[in-house]
């Protein structure tokens, strides 16, 4: 070979390495983009996906095979929630025919909607919710009401609305034109219902993990199939002993879980101070539910809560998190749930957290639409006015241990506790 052609050669190999650096792993999607919290601001969620060329001016799935991860609470605070669900659900279906993915992951939220803790809908979200036999289903839930109330007549609940002229309309206020509706689409057999009960607590997606809250090396589980699958169960066992207790009137179906919390306390105690000893199986049923802050789901250091990554004041986090991550072979962990100032997607610990919710919400958190783009081994963050920020990788992955468990395929393809319901926030 003529040594003229020499350089030529090696400009070519050096070419041909560098995109092989550059390129996906086998399996890992060349592009994902995260987006944190919503709660209801459907327009900005419209325009950040636009942004990211997610979605076109139709909001159709014009990503190809691009990988989005939404890291939960959609739901709650802004007004369009039913919108917000709608097109996400629909572009996760769009996408699965373009060969993309999208990735809805259950958020705090999320799980408190499932579970009747609506201390964050709004008038104007149940108004999107009512239709022409509004006052019908709330006349036939008074009655249903009444029923229960006669199942606990000579009982003393101090959550229990009366039947006087006083108490109907306080019931009428607590329960506005929409509310049965909203609860029943939210419910096990409900259009958002079942959609929410399967949704992913984490995802890993390549070298990270995405989750809502965060991940407490103090919780520790085996992979991420393990933990989805704890949270799974915890959220079905909610499902069994509601409707246990509903379908013998101990508890009302449609009441909501703060209330039902300090009901069923109230019972528990009335029942267990009887002379007749009280009926195991409904003492078990009861147990179970106001135990709920020791849930995974429901607890304040649990996947869904846990703000202790986006924190300085936990340090000893840190060699907590380097051992899980190199358990389950990951880099870095992306999390929404708390605010960052400035409405900035925000890097923790040396960069292996990366906090995405930018309080999207305006009215509420006075933040901004946003979504991190990892591409090619670079972390981009794009803003809804089109400005972008290049973040510095995180470090090194620690090593892993040579006794780590082994963990299930990454994804590829296609769901602090207070005195009277789940925790704020």
């Amino acid at each position: 070979m003529p040594r003229r052609f020499l350089p030529v050669l090696l400009l070519l190999a050096a070419t041909l390495l560098s995109a092989l650096a550059l390129a996906p792993a086998a399996g890992v999607p060349a592009r994902v983009v995260a987006i944190g919290d919503v709660h209801g601001a459907y327009s900005e969620l419209v325009t950040i996906l636009q942004q990211t060329k997610l979605v076109d001016s139709q909001r159709r799935w014009s990503g190809g095979s691009a990988t989005l991860v939404q890291t939960g609470d959609l739901v709650d605070r802004g007004p369009r929630v039913r919108e917000t669900l709608d097109l996400v659900m629909d572009l996760e279906k769009q996408a699965q025919r373009a060969r993309g993915t999208v990735i809805p992951l259950l958020g705090n939220h999320e799980a408190m909607n499932v579970m009747g803790d609506v201390r964050y809908v709004t008038p104007e979200i149940y108004r999107t919710f009512v239709t022409s036999r509004s006052e019908e289903v709330r006349a036939e839930a008074f009655q249903d009401y009444l029923a229960f109330l006669s199942a606990h007549a000579g009982h003393v609940h101090s959550v229990l609305v009366p039947t006087d002229e006083a108490g109907v309309k306080k019931w009428t206020d607590e329960y506005p034109l929409g509310y049965f509706e909203y609860r029943d689409a939210f419910g096990t057999g409900g259009k958002y219902g079942r959609w929410i009960r399967r949704l992913r607590t984490i995802a890993q997606v390549g070298d990270g993990l995405f989750v809502h809250g965060g991940l407490n090396p103090a919780r520790p589980f085996l992979n991420p199939a393990d933990l989805n699958a704890r949270v799974t169960a915890e959220l079905n066992e909610f499902d069994q002993a509601w409707q246990w207790l509903s379908r013998r009137k101990v508890v009302w179906r449609y009441m909501k879980f703060g209330q039902a919390i300090a009901h069923l306390e109230e019972e528990l105690k009335q029942l267990q101070a009887q002379p007749k000893p009280a009926d195991p199986a409904v003492v078990a049923q009861i147990t179970k539910l106001v135990g709920y802050s020791d849930w995974m789901v429901a607890s304040s250091n649990g996947p869904l809560w846990y703000r202790g990554l986006t924190s300085d004041t936990e340090p000893e986090v840190s060699a907590g998190l380097d051992a899980l991550l190199a358990k389950v072979g990951a880099r870095y962990v992306v999390v929404g749930h708390t605010p960052m100032p400035k409405g900035s997607v925000t890097p923790w610990r040396a960069g292996r957290v990366l906090a995405v919710d930018t309080g999207m919400l305006y009215e509420a958190f006075k933040g901004r639409a946003s979504a991190l783009q990892i591409e090619k081994g670079r972390f981009t963050v794009l803003y809804a006015d089109g400005t972008s920020q290049a973040l510095d990788g995180p470090a090194p992955a620690p090593a892993k241990p040579p006794d780590s468990r082994a963990v299930g395929a990454r994804i590829l393809s296609p769901a602090q506790p207070e005195p009277t319901g789940l925790s704020s926030r």
